[in-house]
């Protein structure tokens, strides 16, 4: 897979200046990732791109081996203030060259899938260059846990109708590929501009 900071760095570059324009009481409001809201979604996002292996293994450790209680500890820390400390905050990771541990799709798929995550609860969505599109697409198509896009996608064949980009083998689900993408992580609602038999298998995975 080529390099893909470039890719992250765009993406997050053009969240910074959606984020640019909410109000206030936006920051406030529910987002697609149901447990969080747009200021801890942020918070995340800061919290993935400062983060270090070193420092992802201690508190997996110390967390009893329980990722999700790792994400929610970070986040609390860069989510804390006023959500224009935590806009600002977000402007200085734009340029971070750290990612996650896991697979190097990983920083991807975090900013382009939580950033729909307060676009789309918000009424918007994202423009994503078609290179930033399949360079995900197909990694979450095969991507295990937490995300089990495998597991979502198994038996279906997906169709993107805005970029060249098909596989697998079973019922169709034809649409955008950042909805597909979505859909394969378990975004049920991305599904709304899909079509095909294979919609609601998806939807009920």
């Amino acid at each position: 897979m080529a390099e893909l900071t470039p890719l992250v760095q765009a993406e997050r570059a053009a969240l910074a200046a959606y984020l640019d324009t909410l109000s206030v009481e936006q920051w406030t409001k529910p987002t697609w990732c149901a447990k969080w809201n747009v200021q801890q979604v942020v918070g995340h996002l800061i919290a993935a791109a400062n983060i270090t292996a070193p420092h992802f293994f201690a508190g997996l450790i110390r967390s009893g081996f329980k990722f999700d209680r790792v994400v929610e500890t970070d986040l609390v820390q860069y989510a804390a203030g006023s959500p224009p400390a935590v806009l600002e905050r977000f402007h200085g990771i734009v340029r971070s060259t750290r990612k996650p541990p896991g697979p190097a799709y990983v920083a991807l798929g975090e900013v382009m899938v939580h950033g729909e995550d307060i676009r789309r609860a918000l009424g918007s969505k994202g423009e994503h260059p078609p290179a930033h599109l399949l360079a995900l697409v197909e990694a979450y198509r095969r991507t295990g846990r937490p995300l089990n896009g495998k597991k979502r996608s198994e038996g279906l064949h997906f169709v993107a109708d805005d970029i060249d980009w098909s596989a697998g083998e079973g019922p169709e689900v034809r649409g955008p590929a950042m909805s597909l993408i979505l859909g394969m992580v378990g975004r049920r609602n991305a599904l709304g501009d899909c079509t095909g038999p294979g919609v609601e298998v998806l939807r009920s995975r």
